[in-house]
């Protein structure tokens, strides 16, 4: 007999302004210290941070979380950035909402360039999907690190469940040790 249950996993990242370097992880921050807070995980100047709870989330649901701690879905610029989250625990198996969206032209929810694409073969191709609605708007990644336009408003499916990826507003100085 099984039990049907819907994770979801919200992947957060904040934004830093990098003041140096180092090779070895920052230990544990306090809030304004420059560095990331506990659960979070540095890479470059961003902390990612992984929420894995028992419900899914849209799109919406998942920007307005990340917006709650001062963050933002991310926006992705390179297959490097792309890689890291992949080998994150909870992105190997679980597709993750990203900052991608879609209102008169594809564009990223912080403003920045769009330079970088990683659309699965055949995305965008904003299907529209019967008893659903709305068109697909907003961006998913794959758990190959491969994107695809969905329907903002999905929450997960049976076999699979959506995450989230967001990026700081308010940029801050990154401590080395």
């Amino acid at each position: 007999k099984y039990i049907n249950i819907y994770y979801s996993i919200r992947l957060c990242m904040l934004d830093l302004t990098v003041v140096a370097y180092s090779w070895k992880p920052p230990p544990t921050p306090a809030t304004s210290d420059g560095k990331c807070l506990p659960f979070w995980i540095l890479y470059g100047r961003y902390c990612y941070y992984v929420y894995n709870g028992q419900k899914g989330f849209s799109w919406p649901d998942s920007r307005h979380y990340c917006q709650t701690v001062k963050a933002d879905l991310a926006s992705l610029h390179s297959r490097a950035e792309v890689e890291f989250i992949r080998n994150l625990n909870y992105t190997k198996y679980h597709n993750v909402w990203i900052g991608l969206t879609r209102d008169l032209g594809w564009g990223w929810t912080d403003g920045t360039a769009l330079g970088f694409l990683n659309w699965s073969p055949g995305e965008p191709n904003t299907a529209f999907h019967p008893g659903e609605v709305g068109e697909e708007s907003c961006v998913e990644m794959y758990p190959d690190g491969r994107w695809n336009d969905n329907n903002c408003l999905v929450r997960g499916y049976k076999l699979r469940d959506l995450s989230l990826l967001t990026k700081s507003t308010t940029p801050v100085d990154v401590v080395s040790y």
